[in-house]
């Protein structure tokens, strides 16, 4: 008489989905700050789906996106979905930083598209070019849904800096306290250099 083996069957875990801190802007609602991360190592839920999602805010699309590169970053990386795509596969598992988001509000007297160009301008000077980020921008304008909300960008920047191989080095210190600081100083002085009346000669 033979006796059958029961083979238990281990299910796989789940992969962990995105965590998210936000800081405190009580000091400063029209600049915003928020840093996605997983609490452990292991398999994990990518970035691709929360970032894409925000060119589609509450069932309509965002006004504009742009996608900003370092000068040295391989061209097939202007391609969102491509960068996406790699970031989330070349993603160790023991990282736990994924992406920081900043929230600019723009201001209501002046036309949004003077204010995309002011934000736009930042984010390539600090985030671009000196910390060798991507960068994505996401325009959106609310009272084309019916909302009272005010008009602002989401600028995305995927935790790791990009370069001619692809992604590379982690940028820990941008998903940090002491980054959002950085940040907010950084846009503060910008806004004081770029952001001066024009004065009429007399």
């Amino acid at each position: 008489m033979s006796t059958k083996t029961k083979t238990k069957v281990v299910a796989k875990p789940e992969p962990e989905a995105l965590s998210r801190y936000i800081a405190d802007a009580s000091d400063h609602p029209g600049f915003r700050y928020a840093r996605y991360f997983w609490r452990e190592n292991g398999p994990k839920c990518g970035i691709k789906t929360a970032v894409l999602a925000k060119l589609q805010p509450a069932g309509h699309s965002a006004a504009r996106h742009d996608l900003l590169l370092p000068a040295t970053a391989a061209g097939e990386y202007a391609d969102l979905d491509y960068l996406l795509t790699r970031y989330d596969a070349t993603q160790p598992l023991i990282e736990r930083n994924a992406y920081v988001q900043y929230t600019v509000d723009l201001p209501v007297d002046r036309p949004v598209h003077t204010g995309w160009e002011q934000v736009r301008e930042w984010v390539m000077g600090y985030f671009v070019r000196e910390l060798q980020l991507a960068a994505l921008l996401v325009l959106h304008m609310p009272f084309r849904a019916g909302s009272a909300n005010a008009s602002h960008i989401h600028i995305m920047l995927p935790a790791r800096r990009i370069g001619p191989d692809g992604f590379g080095v982690h940028a820990r210190s941008t998903c940090s306290d002491q980054g959002f600081k950085d940040g907010l100083t950084s846009w503060t002085v910008f806004m004081a250099t770029t952001d001066r009346p024009t004065i009429s000669p007399s």
